[in-house]
Formats: structure tokens, C-alpha cells, sequence
């Protein structure tokens, strides 16, 4: 049985990002990134002239005041350009030139605050920020003065994975999940996941807590673990490479789905693993 079925429709061009937007490492976020022009912000004011033009036509055509269409055309082109780059990052210029301008201390689409400090990537020859970040080696989210300094208070309550049946449990160290989990090396908790469907493997993925966020290995299991962050559509895992998870993720083991959280956000009838 295939698990990787949609959970939403797939990101599109105006899809929002919304994510945990607290700063991580900056080898973390920009792993596997490569950087771009800001050509995207020319091609968008093209747009935004375009538009007055055509505002402008559009007034002569009516025998309207075609300066007053024109200065409004323009605006509202330029108002749709500013919400979709703080919704996903991408306008009219970055579709065109397959770019995406984020926050270099989140990998997510800039507040208005931030825009000054924003990085373009090339999301067509290197890694799309907002996607999963593999991880080859032992790259911790707790790593870095930076991190230490500006994570917040959250990152040391423990992780909660909420089961499509509405249980939660806490996760508080290296946990084994599956049909009928077995303890492996480096990890300290087991926890059963029953499936009638018999889609989920007896030891189906290895959950690693830390910092405040989830590294998830997939243990070579039948149909497979899958990822869906910010709203989009599940990506499957590799089997046996450690890939790390932000809180608000749905995850899929089979035909089971969880959800990702904090328990500083969870209600108090959350229950404990096993």
C-alpha cells in the first residue's frame, strides 16, 4: 500500500508559509541552499508598471481620469506583490526567474520588519529553504552561540506527537515507533502504534527530540515514513537518513498520521509515551 497519498492541495504560487518562526542555525537553515539576484524585485517592478498602464488604458477607454486609474492600477499591483512575498517568499519576478526571498534566521518568508535582512535563493539549482533539511551528520539544532542566545524558553519543552485518533504523548528522549517497536541502539522509549492495517512496521521510525524540534529517521520500514511542513504536500523520507522536523509537521507512518507540537502548546489532558 502506498503511503505517501496528499494531505492538502500542493503549495501553489500564492500559498501561504506558515511555520514556527523562531531562529535557527544558519548552517541549518541555508544547507543545501544556493544563492540569487534580486533581479525578481526589477521584474516585479515591471509588473507594477504594467499594471498602471493598463489602468491608464483602461480609463482612456472609459473617459475616466486615466492618471487616477493608473496611479490606483499600480497600487493594487504593487500590494499584491508586497502580501504574496511575506505570505511564501515568491511574487510575479521570482516565479518567473525560480527564486524564493526569506529570513536567512528561519529559512520562512520575512515579517515586514525583516525584509531588510532577507536572502533570494534559487529554488530550481539548490534546496527550497522551506523544505525538510537532510541531515548527513550530527548538526544539532542546540549547536552554536547564536542558537543558544536567541532560542526561546519553548525549545526545552518536550516534543508532543498527536495521533490521528487525538492521544499525545511526550516524547523526552530517543523514541522507537511502530506496529510492535524494538528498543535499537541509541534509543530509550518505545512507543506502540496500533494499525490493524498492518501498514505501519513493527519498528518503523526512530523520533529524536531536540531543541525544541524533531529529527526523524525512517528505519527502513514497508511503505515508508512522509513529511508535510508548512501546509504542503507529504514528501517521502530516505531510509536510515536523519532528517530534522520544525514543530507544526504532519508525519505519516503508513497509513497513521501525526501531528508535531510543543507541550508548552498542548492542553493539559496530553497523555505520556510509553
Amino acid at each position: 500500500m502506498h503511503a505517501y497519498r496528499q494531505l492538502t492541495e500542493p503549495p501553489g504560487p500564492s500559498r501561504a508559509v506558515l511555520a514556527d518562526r523562531r531562529p535557527l542555525p544558519r548552517d541549518l537553515v541555508l544547507a543545501g541552499t544556493r544563492p540569487a539576484s534580486g533581479l525578481w524585485a526589477a521584474l516585479d517592478g515591471v509588473a507594477i508598471l504594467l499594471g498602471a498602464a493598463a489602468g491608464f488604458l483602461v480609463g482612456s477607454l472609459l473617459e475616466v481620469v486615466p492618471t487616477v486609474l493608473a496611479v490606483l492600477a499600480g497600487l493594487i499591483v504593487l500590494a499584491v506583490v508586497l502580501i504574496d512575498l511575506l505570505r511564501s517568499g515568491r511574487t510575479i519576478g521570482h516565479r518567473i526567474l525560480g527564486t524564493r526571498t526569506v529570513d536567512p534566521a528561519t529559512g520562512l518568508p520575512a515579517t515586514i520588519a525583516g525584509l531588510a535582512r532577507t536572502r533570494t535563493m534559487d529554488i530550481r539549482g539548490g534546496r527550497d529553504p522551506v523544505r525538510l533539511t537532510p541531515s548527513t551528520g550530527e548538526l544539532a539544532p542546540n549547536q552554536g552561540d547564536q542558537w543558544r542566545l536567541t532560542a526561546s524558553r519553548a525549545l526545552d519543552a518536550p516534543v508532543v506527537l498527536t495521533l490521528d485518533n487525538g492521544m499525545a504523548f511526550s516524547l523526552v528522549g530517543p523514541t522507537v515507533i511502530g506496529r510492535n517497536p524494538a528498543q535499537i541502539e541509541g534509543s530509550s522509549h518505545l512507543l506502540q502504534l496500533p494499525d490493524l492495517t498492518r501498514t505501519v512496521s513493527k519498528s518503523h521510525a526512530l523520533l529524536e527530540p531536540q531543541g525544541g524540534m524533531l529529527w526523524v529517521t525512517d528505519l527502513g520500514s514497508m511503505n515508508g515514513t512522509a513529511v508535510a511542513e508548512d501546509g504542503g504536500e507529504l514528501e517521502p523520507l530516505a531510509a536510515h537518513v536523519r532528517t530534522v522536523v520544525r514543530l507544526g509537521a504532519t508525519l505519516e507512518f503508513g497509513d497513521r498520521i501525526a501531528t508535531i507540537g510543543s507541550a508548552a502548546r498542548q492542553p493539559a489532558t496530553a497523555g505520556g509515551g510509553r
